[in-house]
């Protein structure tokens, strides 16, 4: 604390804002690139955070609900509706809307399907939670980087820094827009005034972690989980996120496995050590 200087405290937030857009944006834009397998080009888009995915999340779907409609694909993340007050004007059957809402990859099972691309499509406006993306395999992050290609000009990206981006002691949440988006013009007053509150903390603690190293770390999980299925005698489906896993039986489910049964799908959340 000894060279912070009374200037550090008076000019704090715009010095966090330039140092958010200028140093950690493109970096993380970088690294997106990466786990996208080249097939999202996000230069040029704008960068604003908060203190968690959650706050910037439940923000746009409020804003979203109060003069128009939403709609969440069907089963997939709560946190979509925390917060909200606008009930009546969010749907969660997967009918089109103003705003439609997934996580990516879904953590309904996982995985993104062509139904769920088809969701998406049906609205003008997307909002996608970037969570387990980084736990897939790279062939599949790539598959689900090019099926969301097409949709990119229109949607808003936000990035969830927990189980996928190993920062689970820390909350973290970017937003990403395209150059241009109609939204970005009538909420950045809002938006920027989130991304003076985000975790700068939790921000450098990210661009200090090797993202091939946590690639290593996800292969030894994966492989954990395939035994932990192979064990208890379940199929195991190499693609997608090996934190979801979702089946649908054929027949009477094992006793202690009926806990994970619901509306007739067997559910597994996995979350193995990281050794």
């Amino acid at each position: 604390m000894e060279d912070l200087a009374a200037g550090d405290l008076s000019n704090h937030y715009l010095q966090g804002q330039a140092w958010l857009r200028e140093s950690f944006g493109p970096a993380l834009i970088d690294r997106l690139a990466w786990l996208a397998g080249g097939e999202w080009d996000l230069r040029g888009w704008e960068v604003f955070a908060a203190g968690s995915d959650v706050d910037f999340i439940t923000h746009v779907v409020e804003a979203a609900a109060a003069s128009g409609r939403v709609s969440l694909y069907p089963g997939d993340w709560y946190g979509f509706l925390v917060g909200g007050t606008h009930d009546e004007a969010i749907s969660i059957e997967g009918a089109p809307a103003d705003l439609a809402c997934l996580c990516v990859p879904s953590v309904r099972s996982g995985r993104l399907t062509q139904e769920m691309v088809a969701f998406l499509a049906s609205s003008p406006v997307q909002l996608l939670n970037v969570n387990l993306l980084p736990t897939m395999p790279a062939s599949d992050r790539r598959a689900v980087a090019s099926a969301l290609r097409p949709l990119l000009p229109s949607a808003l990206l936000s990035i969830s820094f927990s189980r996928g981006f190993g920062l689970t002691a820390s909350q973290l949440g970017v937003l990403l827009a395209p150059p241009g988006h109609p939204w970005v013009a009538t909420y950045r007053r809002q938006w920027d005034w989130f991304s003076y509150f985000y975790n700068a903390v939790a921000a450098k603690a990210f661009l200090a972690l090797d993202l091939e190293d946590l690639a290593a770390v996800d292969e030894q999980r994966r492989r954990w989980v395939s035994a932990w299925l192979s064990d208890r005698r379940l199929p195991d489906v190499g693609a997608g996120s090996y934190y979801i896993r979702s089946f649908r039986p054929q027949g009477p489910v094992a006793e202690h496995l009926r806990p994970l049964l619901r509306d007739g799908v067997l559910r597994c959340c996995l979350k193995p050590a990281p050794t």
